[in-house]
C-alpha cells in the first residue's frame, strides 16, 4: 500500500496497467483526502512476495513515493465452475432473432453448492452490442441479470413468487419487456482459485 499526493487522475489508468504488467493480481485505487484539504490516491496492490521489490521501485520511479507499506493479509478462496450457455433471442413467433454462447462463473461453497453465478464482462458486452444489433432493446444490465439468474436456475434451491398485494400494486400480469431469452448449459469444466 502506498498513498501519493503528487498525481493527476489522467495518471491513474496507466499506474494500474503498469503494475498489471509487471505481475501485480490486482490493483485498487481509492482517491482521498489527507492533510491540508491536499487530495491523494491509497494504492492497494494484490502482490507475490518475490514481486514486491519491482513493484515497489515502479511506484517510486513513477510517483516519487517515499516507501510502500507492506500488508500481510490471509485469502479464503472460493472454487467455482465456467460453464457455457447457448442463448437465442426469440422473436414473438419464436423465431430466433440472435443465437450465442457466453460464460457464466459459478461460485461454489462448501459441498459445491453453488453460491452465486457471474457472467464473463467482456463477453456480456460483447453480447449486449450484438443484441442491440438485432434490434433489442435491451440494457447489459438488463441482460446480465437474465443471464445470472437463469445459470442458477435449477442448480440452487430456491423459489420467488411475485403474489404479495401489500404493497398497493395491481396483480394485472406484466406484459413482457423485450423479446424471450432462452438458455441451455452447454458444458462444465471445473476450477481451483
Amino acid at each position: 500500500m502506498t498513498n501519493v499526493d503528487n498525481i493527476t487522475c489522467d495518471q491513474v489508468p496507466y499506474l494500474i496497467e503498469e503494475l498489471m504488467k509487471l505481475g501485480a493480481k490486482n490493483v485498487h485505487v481509492v482517491p482521498a483526502f489527507t492533510k491540508k484539504g491536499r487530495s491523494e490516491y491509497i494504492f492497494l496492490i494484490d502482490s507475490e512476495e518475490g514481486n514486491l521489490e519491482v513493484l515497489a521501485e515502479f511506484m517510486a520511479l513513477e510517483t516519487g513515493t517515499l516507501g510502500v507499506r507492506i500488508l500481510k493479509t490471509e485469502h479464503y478462496p472460493f472454487d467455482y465452475e465456467m460453464r457455457k450457455l447457448c442463448l437465442s433471442f426469440r422473436d414473438e413467433n419464436d423465431l430466433p432473432l440472435w443465437e450465442g454462447e457466453i460464460a457464466v462463473k459459478i461460485v461454489l461453497g462448501k459441498e459445491k453448492k453453488p453460491l452465486s453465478a457471474r457472467v464473463e464482462y467482456e463477453e456480456l458486452k460483447e453480447l449486449t452490442n450484438r443484441a442491440r444489433e438485432a434490434g433489442l432493446k435491451l440494457s447489459m444490465y438488463e441482460i446480465k441479470e437474465l443471464i445470472e439468474e437463469r445459470a442458477l436456475k435449477g442448480i440452487k434451491d430456491f423459489t420467488v413468487n411475485f403474489e404479495d398485494d401489500s404493497l398497493g400494486l395491481d396483480n394485472t400480469p406484466l406484459s413482457p419487456v423485450s423479446k424471450k431469452l432462452c438458455c441451455t448449459d452447454k458444458t462444465k469444466t471445473c476450477f481451483g482459485n
